[in-house]
């Protein structure tokens, strides 16, 4: 009997609840053609979390593949969106990517709510920290997410040494195209303003951090050289070192304001400061 697409993220969402040992996870999961549309249905409104217009709000869902909406009330179930035809169409490990990296924004939700005692998800709108919570757990969630994909593409398992070759040249190939993926959507949402930049930098950051904790030489000799040997990348370095030292939520929730510190650095910077070589 083929596994329905339904099928397979439940059986995927099985396999995080029980690999991460989640208790109590109350999601409904939708499946849409349209994500914009379908979007609005749950969680709280456009017109409650952002000012932005119509047609730019759907030109950046259009892009979507899935996402997490919070619930209006603390006892409502989260809320994932899938895109239909992108998930059937998509490999079997890029299916654990979405789910893992969705499923890990709302342990992580969860879990700042009950650290910080949130009465409402709507809440996450109204600070400066929770908003650098949510470009944390984007980090979070997408190292989750790779690490998963990364099993499942390659075979590779993070808690497993194995200095090969093959490792070796895997890691030169994705750190590449992650890099360039990086790049050229950085440049491309600068129209969108720096919130969407740092979410591209935070899935950079996510996939580097992986790499560096199996081949922390291999990665280091990577940082060292083009491009990131300028002082406009350092910000990233010093984020990835940050995230690597305070790895769970539970440690890294007082230290949210030193992202906001690191990232004022980098905006400090003149543009001839930004380029200059630090080797």
């Amino acid at each position: 009997m083929v596994e329905t697409t339904r099928q397979t993220i439940q059986r995927i969402m099985n396999s995080y609840i029980r690999f991460f040992k989640v208790k109590n996870l109350n999601v409904q999961v939708i499946l849409t053609d349209d994500m914009y549309e379908s979007q609005k249905n749950y969680g709280f409104s456009d017109k409650e979390i952002q000012s932005l217009d119509e047609a730019t709000a759907r030109k950046n869902w259009k892009h979507v593949a899935a996402c997490m909406k919070y619930p209006r009330t603390m006892d409502q179930p989260f809320t994932l969106l899938f895109k239909r035809d992108y998930l059937e169409r998509s490999p079997i490990y890029e299916k654990y990517r979405l789910v893992f990296h969705e499923l890990t924004h709302i342990c992580d939700y969860r879990d700042y709510a009950k650290l910080n005692n949130l009465a409402s998800y709507q809440q996450l709108f109204k600070s400066q920290e929770t908003v650098l919570f949510q470009h944390w757990s984007e980090y979070h969630a997408e190292r989750r997410g790779y690490a998963a994909w990364l099993k499942h593409r390659y075979g590779i398992l993070m808690n497993i040494p194995e200095f090969t070759q093959k490792r070796i040249d895997i890691m030169e190939k994705e750190t590449v195209s992650n890099i360039r993926y990086y790049g050229e959507h950085y440049t491309n949402t600068a129209e969108y303003g720096s919130t969407r930049q740092i979410y591209f930098t935070m899935h950079l950051l996510a996939r580097m951090s992986i790499w560096h904790q199996m081949l922390p030489i291999q990665v280091g000799e990577i940082l060292s050289k083009p491009p990131f040997d300028y002082r406009g990348i350092i910000w990233i370095k010093k984020l990835m070192a940050l995230f690597q030292k305070y790895p769970d939520i539970q440690q890294m929730n007082d230290h949210f304001f030193d992202i906001a510190r690191i990232i004022a650095e980098n905006l400090a910077l003149s543009k001839e400061e930004l380029w200059e070589k630090v080797s």
